[in-house]
């Protein structure tokens, strides 16, 4: 019983005053949000096959839904998704301002949740390898979404020929 308490407690900390939080996370064919519906198409992988580097993808789309606690509802925070190798951002991001308020009807106390679908075209990959979208909430990373980008079977990385500067 004294633990149920505890679990309580905790939940009522995080609704009314707790940081927001990121209660998903994916990568996407496609995803568009609709009356506060998340629809999503191709949904939760994290690999591409390129056959040559630098290799370029058509597209992909991240999506997020974030937790706004009560407490931090009818308040400007920021986002921003990064796409990331070895903690260094690599051009392609997305920023944006969250401000959620409180439904007709709302539970005092009760979260708000807030998708989002963020389509990127045409990106570049130089190097197979480790890369990672990185998803921040008022300057403070809340989470990543890996990406493993890797040699097709059968593939060829092109070098620059020695000596060539470009």
């Amino acid at each position: 019983m004294r633990r149920a308490g505890k679990l309580k407690a905790k939940m009522l900390r995080r609704a009314y005053g707790g940081a927001m939080h990121l209660q998903s996370a994916m990568l996407a064919d496609a995803a568009r949000v609709a009356e506060n519906k998340l629809y999503v198409f191709g949904g939760q992988w994290d690999r591409i096959y390129a056959h040559n580097f630098p290799a370029t993808h058509t597209g992909l789309t991240v999506v997020l839904v974030i937790e706004v606690s009560y407490a931090e509802a009818l308040t400007d925070h920021q986002l921003r998704v990064a796409l990331m190798r070895d903690g260094e951002p690599l051009g392609p991001e997305a920023r944006g301002l969250i401000n959620v308020g409180h439904a007709p009807g709302t539970t005092p106390g009760a979260p708000s949740y807030v998708p989002i679908a963020l389509p990127f075209e045409s990106l570049r990959f130089d190097h197979p390898g480790r890369y990672e979208w990185v998803v921040s909430l008022n300057d403070e990373p809340v989470g990543s979404i890996p990406l493993e980008v890797a040699m097709a079977p059968g593939g060829v990385k092109e070098e620059p020929a020695e000596g060539f500067r470009p």
